[in-house]
């Protein structure tokens, strides 16, 4: 699907590639989403509009890091869009690409965009289309204003994994845990990539974005600012996910020692016994206690006093 906002002399036209031709002879702002479509046919579409082959070659692997590349008629940037959210911050990113010229911006993705979504809407198209550049960046804002709030929500959640381990430890906890700890460093990993490429345009290396102009230079600087706080943020939960499975396996093996020393105990008192019992059922045909009359009773009650003995000193010693 690709779908177009042309915007000339403050009017707003919505299309598709039609509008490209009279973009061209009439000049104006023109914004082109392109979702899911064939490769070939939109690298064809790409090509004609200027862009160049190696950036779009970039544009069209899934599995690309963010980065920003200044070409000559476009500024070639590759963002990790906000998808989707399930529990546990498992997000779901997309590679969104954008050709940033100086009157027409190129956006394309593989699937839904928070970021384009918010901002494909009349009002802000008319508000923003007029500076390609600004519109990107309001993009962006968006996607890391849900970046954020998912990240946000997600220290409720870590609070309640840390008062469960607390009162009933199990293997399902430790899993949420894991799952938790693994999704915070792919977003740590994604957001550490996105504040060097907004840190490569504030320093000026982008000829189409003027960070002098005020209205870019603060979205600019309002991104960067959101990006390094979620950069701060995933990399503290992180840690303090790994502080918790830290805690749930010290806890785990203080138990299993504790239950190690019971059984270690319960052992000892039963090794002299166990020792006796083995003696006297020893098939000897002349075992003189055999004789006595009481020699039965009297054998467990030694076994007794044995076992109480060892009992008392387990307790002094607070073994048990």
């Amino acid at each position: 699907m690709i779908r177009a906002a042309w915007l000339l002399n403050n009017q707003l036209s919505f299309g598709s590639v039609e509008l490209i031709p009279d973009w061209q002879q009439q000049g104006g702002q023109l914004w082109l989403d392109m979702v899911d479509e064939p490769q070939s046919q939109e690298a064809e579409l790409l090509r004609s509009l200027g862009c160049h082959s190696l950036a779009i070659a970039d544009a069209q692997k899934d599995r690309r890091p963010p980065k920003i590349e200044e070409f000559e008629q476009f500024c070639f940037i590759l963002y990790r869009g906000f998808s989707s959210s399930d529990e546990l911050l498992d997000i779901k990113t997309l590679a969104l690409a954008a050709f940033i010229g100086d009157d027409i911006l190129i956006t394309r993705r593989g699937g839904e965009s928070i970021g384009v979504n918010a901002l494909w809407e009349e009002s802000k198209i008319i508000k923003y289309l007029q500076t390609p550049p600004l519109l990107f960046a309001k993009i962006m804002n968006a996607s890391a204003n849900r970046y954020m709030q998912a990240v946000l929500e997600v220290e409720d959640d870590i609070s309640d994994l840390e008062d469960a381990m607390l009162t009933e430890s199990n293997d399902e906890l430790m899993h949420k845990l894991i799952a938790l700890k693994s999704h915070l460093r792919k977003i740590h990993r994604i957001q550490s990539y996105h504040v060097k490429l907004v840190k490569k345009i504030m320093a000026g290396e982008m000829a189409r974005f003027d960070v002098e102009q005020g209205e870019l230079k603060h979205s600019i600087t309002d991104v960067y600012d959101k990006f390094d706080r979620l950069d701060s943020l995933t990399l503290m939960y992180y840690d303090l996910c790994g502080d918790l499975i830290e805690g749930y396996i010290s806890l785990s093996s203080h138990q299993l020692n504790r239950t190690m020393q019971l059984l270690t105990v319960v052992s000892v008192i039963f090794v002299p016994l166990t020792f006796i019992a083995g003696i006297y059922g020893m098939n000897f045909e002349y075992i003189p206690e055999l004789t006595y009359k009481h020699g039965y009773f009297m054998l467990w009650g030694f076994m007794l006093a044995v076992a109480s003995a060892l009992v008392w000193t387990f307790r002094r010693k607070r073994w048990l």
